[in-house]
């Protein structure tokens, strides 16, 4: 079975939080995700996103689930995997994100902001995406980011700039805070992973969904053609 392709995507991850000072909405925070070759994509957050993806990246854990542990608890409950994030748009400063979601029954397209997005896939170890346009228009050197005025919050293990710092793997996505209310979480059931056809069908209902008609017609007829070579 063939799996999701990401090869017109960008695997970025988390490198530094940063507090900002002197700014107007004086809760911002700074999230700083590191792509290929060096490229830093800063995306402004605020300040109570910020603080729980510290948390999370810690591994802090609570008496009783907040709402990212209700989400995840959530789909951990009705079998819903998570397979990644993708930041894919950023209109009028403002950055646009998916999380790409199967159940047993289908697979579908999430409609996220990045910061929460962020606090899930931090929370189940998932990946996270950029689309290449993204990363063309906001990507910048980490010597034009003027990290220098900014106040770290949280970050990957202390390294100099450009030179890779030692990480741990991923916590797995069946590392669930389900347990806090006090029960162990069920065992799930296994699930494949999507499809190529699976995944284009959901693309394809997330665009008819913000009426971008043109694209979804392309996409339609490659699904149509898809379909078509696997009956011949």
């Amino acid at each position: 079975m063939k799996k999701t392709k990401n090869d017109h995507l960008i695997p970025v991850r988390i490198w530094r939080i940063y507090t900002v000072p002197d700014v107007t909405p004086p809760e911002s925070l700074i999230v700083v995700l590191k792509g290929e070759e060096s490229r830093f994509v800063p995306i402004s957050i605020g300040c109570p996103e910020g603080r729980y993806l510290v948390m999370a990246m810690q591994d802090v854990s609570f008496p009783r689930p907040l709402t990212h542990n209700l989400l995840q608890n959530l789909l951990e409950k009705v079998k819903g995997k998570v397979h990644q994030l993708v930041i894919h748009t950023l209109k009028d400063e403002t950055f646009h994100a998916y999380l790409l979601i199967q159940t047993q029954d289908e697979v579908f397209y999430l409609d996220c902001r990045p910061s929460d997005g962020m606090i899930l896939t931090t929370l189940m170890g998932i990946p996270i995406y950029m689309s290449p346009e993204v990363m063309e228009e906001a990507g910048r050197q980490l010597s034009v980011l003027n990290i220098d005025e900014l106040e770290e919050l949280s970050g990957a293990a202390q390294a100099a700039p450009g030179e890779e710092s030692e990480e741990e793997e991923p916590a797995p996505a069946s590392q669930a805070l389900a347990g806090a209310a006090g029960a162990p979480p069920a065992a799930a059931a296994p699930v494949e992973e999507p499809t190529e056809l699976d995944s284009l069908k959901a693309q394809l209902d997330r665009l008819v969904a913000e009426e971008a008609y043109e694209e979804a017609a392309r996409l339609r007829d490659q699904i149509s053609e898809l379909e078509q070579g696997s009956r011949d």
